[in-house]
């Protein structure tokens, strides 16, 4: 296996918590796995929740100790963001770089994949597919939402992969490095 590490970056999204089960189940199955977060995520899962799961710091602040975007792009197999928020695929799109994952995602040279996950209204909306199919052209790995009842109580698409699905993809990244 490689030395290299599995990133996933949890942006924010009321599906935040379910990257708790993916990063489980990458780490049970001896994934190395490291996770960064967008401060907005924090309001959705601590990020002590994924140091209990991974053993690893996790890392917010781009700012806090030295260059956090590069030596995260350095160390990165798979870059996933997982969930993607409306916000978080805005701003990769349009080359924004304005926290620790939109930076780390510009610097990284490593696959990278999205699972976005928000209201079916904010997924269908022109803007963010317009976005979506943006990073699609750049080479960024999509695993689409499902179609369902989402947390507010709106049924459609833009409910998260299942974690299987997302899993899954993001093995079969890791394992052509």
């Amino acid at each position: 296996m490689s030395s290299k590490e599995i990133v996933i970056a949890v942006s924010g999204s009321i599906a935040a918590y379910k990257a708790c089960e993916l990063v489980r189940n990458l780490t049970k199955k001896g994934f190395p796995v490291r996770v960064i977060m967008t401060e907005n995520a924090t309001h959705f899962v601590g990020k002590i929740t994924f140091e209990a799961l991974t053993g690893k710091p996790v890392r917010i602040n781009e700012f806090d100790t030295g260059m956090a975007h590069i030596e995260i792009k350095n160390i990165a197999s798979v870059f996933a963001v997982v969930p993607a928020s409306a916000n978080t695929i805005g701003k990769m799109a349009n080359g924004i770089a304005d926290d620790l994952v939109t930076s780390t995602y510009l610097a990284a040279t490593c696959p990278i994949l999205v699972a976005p996950s928000m209201n079916p209204g904010m997924y269908l909306h022109k803007a963010v597919q317009r976005n979506l199919s943006l990073l699609e052209k750049d080479g960024v790995h999509i695993v689409s939402p499902d179609k369902g009842i989402v947390v507010c109580g709106d049924e459609g698409y833009g409910k998260l992969a299942t974690v299987e699905s997302i899993e899954e993809k993001i093995i079969e990244l890791h394992s052509k490095i």
